[in-house]
């Protein structure tokens, strides 16, 4: 596989991944080229929500249980919605290669 560069076309072309596991600790292209990072906050804040939302409607309290309920759901929603964007972005640069001559990186 050759570098898709118009400019480079070198041979020299490795998986990201491995690139960046052997640079040294203090590289500067170890943070600049490194695994995007893992969705951060959870699903579990968001089921404890839904959770009081329902007690909070079965104690008789209907509104306050009714918008602990929603906003649990949106937060589920969105906690969900990230991680899976979290996920599309590591699969991807699981995926990537460089370019060791131009650093350009692609993924075929």
């Amino acid at each position: 596989m050759n570098c898709p560069s118009s400019q480079c076309g070198s041979s020299n072309v490795q998986l990201l991944s491995l690139y960046v596991g052997g640079l040294p600790a203090g590289a500067p292209n170890r943070e600049r080229f490194a695994r995007p990072a893992a969705a951060v906050g959870g699903l579990l804040p968001a089921l404890g929500l839904i959770v009081l939302g329902v007690l909070l409607m079965v104690g008789g309290k209907a509104l306050a249980g009714v918008g602990l309920l929603g906003a649990g759901a949106v937060w589920a929603l969105v906690a969900h919605r990230l991680s899976e964007q979290a996920a599309r972005a590591r699969a991807e640069w699981e995926n990537t290669r460089i370019c060791l001559a131009c650093t350009e990186r692609w993924a075929p």
